[in-house]
């Protein structure tokens, strides 16, 4: 049977998963955005490297898109252990996510099924989450309920899956690296219920947060791990998302930083933080369409705000 465990995967990356591969075993992050996501900011030749030197293996699962999925695939070229797959964000908001266990099948999929609708609306496909897992189970690939109880729309939950869906579906997400932990608990009691393979994932969009959360098979293959999952045999385990010991530490810092530089130098350090962060964060999100994007994924927004835009408006 699937298992979860709440542990930080710092303490076993490297030397200990170097360990545990040469018995059979593979540690993936199954759920990481490059930068071929709108909201991702790490290269896949990047990620590629902290997977090698982590031994941990990487499914890219970009928003709408497999072309990050296909460069890791090129470039791997088996020394890091690679999952194409996309994250598909449906119409009405909602995730599903889908792995597969080769390039060939992963790009097949996209071009006769996505491909079309994506370049229609690059961040709502025009069709359901039903009607996504229907078309998905067509094919080889492993389906996924990605964050079920996740904030905004992107929760499956949140709208309510069918009972063909659930049906249809291979896998839960049970350990979401950016969820707290009501949000975990519950996708872990939901994927129990509906009796479906466990999966977990950092749903990292830098390299900080890659391989927060792994999943853990014995396969040598990416069809073979997706397997071992469809068969309820996957250990995960990861950490999830602390608010309030992530400030607690930011403050610490800080405090360090305030106490032991001269008043002038903290006041330079403050202002050139400052213009630092905010020159980046211009250059990343010089696109407005952004902020309608992310805030339909990861906020409630109001209806006078999703009106505003062609790509939100059917939200309301």
């Amino acid at each position: 049977m699937s298992e979860v465990h709440f542990i930080d995967t710092d303490a076993v990356k490297g030397t200990m998963l170097s360990l545990l591969k040469k018995s059979g075993y593979q540690a993936v992050d199954m759920h990481y955005h490059s930068k071929y996501s709108v909201d991702g900011l790490s290269s896949v030749h990047a990620v590629l490297e902290k997977s090698k030197k982590d031994a941990v293996g990487t499914a890219f699962t970009d928003h709408n898109h497999v072309a990050g999925a296909l460069q890791a695939l090129s470039l791997a070229k088996n020394k890091v252990f690679v999952i194409p797959g996309i994250e598909l964000t449906c119409h009405n908001g909602v995730h599903v996510l889908l792995h597969f266990s080769n390039g060939k099948e992963c790009l097949e999929f996209y071009n006769k099924e996505m491909k079309q609708r994506v370049s229609k609306n690059p961040w709502f496909i025009d069709i359901n989450a039903d009607e996504v897992i229907d078309i998905a189970s067509q094919y080889n690939g492993l389906i996924t309920f990605p964050h079920p109880y996740g904030p905004g729309f992107c929760g499956i939950q949140k709208q309510g899956a069918s009972k063909k869906s659930i049906q249809q579906a291979d896998a839960v997400e049970v350990l979401n690296s950016c969820c707290v932990r009501d949000m975990n608990t519950k996708a872990i009691a939901w994927a129990k219920k509906i009796n479906k393979g466990f999966t977990g994932g950092s749903d990292g969009h830098c390299l900080a947060e890659h391989g927060t959360s792994l999943t853990i098979c014995q396969a040598e293959t990416p069809e073979q791990f997706l397997e071992e999952i469809r068969q309820k045999k996957s250990i995960v385990i990861g950490k999830q998302e602390r608010l309030f010991e992530d400030g607690v530490n930011a403050l610490h810092k800080f405090l360090r930083e305030e106490t032991n530089a001269p008043r002038k130098q903290v006041e330079q350090m403050w202002e050139d933080r400052f213009s630092l962060e905010w020159d980046y964060f211009k250059k990343k999100l010089e696109n407005k369409l952004f902020f309608h994007h992310y805030h339909a994924h990861h906020q409630e927004p109001k209806k006078k705000f999703l009106q505003k835009h062609e790509y939100t408006r059917h939200l309301t």
